[in-house]
């Protein structure tokens, strides 16, 4: 079993705002280009290096905050204009639908638990356990495996 969700490569290309490639204009951009992928993520500072060339193919990498984790956004210029497109090398999974989709392939009716954040930022090949507490009273702790930056998950264990 496999769910999927959005990814952020799927970001098309932003235009800073400032003439230069100034820190708060990539932050903006990136600031946007993540409003758009993800409507509804609720996200705090924006981290970007200062002193980016302005360039085409100039890569960088920011750190979006987000509750309880972070997002890393690896960008590169398109142009030399300081367009920039962005990608991340995480999956970022909300945690409702990631505790639905246990709940629908638990053997009995349970209320699952992914822990407290509301999203999750994890790399290909990592891991997320959410506890699923059966009708029957028994708790059972439920690996997933996050597979691809989509953000496919598939249940790989239960305990």
């Amino acid at each position: 079993m496999s769910l999927s969700f959005a990814t952020i490569s799927a970001l098309s290309t932003a235009t800073a705002h400032a003439a230069d490639l100034g820190p708060t204009a990539v932050r903006r951009t990136i600031e946007l280009l993540v409003h758009q992928t993800y409507p509804d993520l609720v996200f705090g500072n924006i981290v970007c290096p200062d002193g980016i060339s302005k360039g085409r193919g100039v890569k960088f990498t920011c750190t979006v905050q987000l509750p309880g984790t972070f997002l890393v956004v690896d960008a590169v210029q398109t142009d030399a204009k300081g367009g920039v497109s962005v990608t991340s090398p995480q999956a970022v999974i909300a945690k409702a639908p990631l505790e639905q989709f246990v709940a629908t392939n638990a053997s009995l009716p349970a209320v699952v638990d992914c822990g407290p954040a509301p999203w999750h930022a994890v790399r290909p090949g990592q891991t997320l356990v959410c506890t699923a507490n059966l009708a029957d009273g028994t708790a059972r702790n439920v690996e997933l495996t996050v597979q691809d930056t989509a953000g496919t998950v598939t249940i790989t264990g239960v305990s």
